[in-house]
């Protein structure tokens, strides 16, 4: 699986810089804003996690083209502002879910030989190549159905992965009904923190800097930074964001008539 997104990463090092460069400097200004005011805007931010959900499974579940994928996209952006509490209990739960399936597949191939025989486009191969949108599109889709399929092969093969899922969702599901507003501070911080590691591997894609080798060669130090960026996301929010205060009307003092 490392090998598709090292293949992946040579390609998208020849997308169009249109695609990379301004997008980039976006999707970190937007992830700093979700990972410090996500709490605040928390009608926006369900638009944004409903969104990516239902983007995500229409992605996911079959090869849709892309009028189909913007259609479902925003409808999931009107549920998660008309519902942004249960939105972001669904997408939170869903993204505690897919962080452990993710680690315990990592774990998992490391254990197991899988296949290699991710897809290819050796039309793009050429170092003078430049792939543009809809490219870069088919591309991106192509490997994550890839590794999407690989992950499931490989918790599959794996019971303690499923049942770390399982686990997973439990305590994200319990969370959200019991702590509703650390709980949606912890998913604004946790989606604000991997949105600025998206738009920061763009930049890097920009300028051929090979992320996807870094980050393999110093796993656990990037792991460590995003796990401090989610706990001070978090205290941010709670810190920034406290809870409306309860106002009781007191009703007028009667005094007794003297007698």
């Amino acid at each position: 699986m490392f090998e598709a997104i090292e293949y992946y990463q040579s390609l998208a090092e020849k997308f169009d810089s249109r695609i990379l460069f301004v997008p980039g400097i976006i999707v970190v200004l937007v992830g700093l804003c979700i990972w410090l005011a996500g709490l605040r805007w928390r009608k926006v931010l369900g638009a944004l996690a409903g969104g990516c959900f239902l983007a995500g499974i229409g992605l996911c579940i079959g090869n849709y083209g892309l009028p189909v994928i913007i259609t479902v996209t925003l409808i999931g952006i009107a549920l998660g502002a008309l519902i942004e509490k249960v939105m972001l209990g669904i997408f939170g739960t869903a993204l505690a879910a897919a962080i452990v399936i993710t680690a315990a597949s990592t774990i998992v191939e490391q254990r197991y030989e899988t296949s290699n025989n991710y897809p290819r486009w050796a039309e793009y191969e050429a170092d003078d190549a430049v792939i543009n949108f809809p490219q870069a599109i088919e591309i991106t889709k192509g490997t994550g159905h890839y590794i999407l399929s690989e992950i499931i092969e490989n918790v599959k093969s794996s019971l303690a992965s499923v049942a770390s899922a399982s686990t997973a969702i439990l305590i994200a599901g319990f969370a959200a009904m019991m702590l509703p507003r650390i709980f949606i501070a912890a998913v604004s911080s946790s989606f604000g923190s991997a949105v600025i590691f998206v738009g920061m591997i763009m930049l890097l894609f920009y300028k051929g800097s090979k992320p996807v080798n870094f980050i393999s060669d110093k796993g656990s130090f990037y792991a460590m930074v995003i796990f401090v960026m989610i706990i001070f996301g978090t205290m941010v929010q709670l810190v920034l964001s406290p809870p409306a205060a309860k106002t009781q009307k007191a009703g007028p003092e009667k005094n007794g008539d003297k007698k």
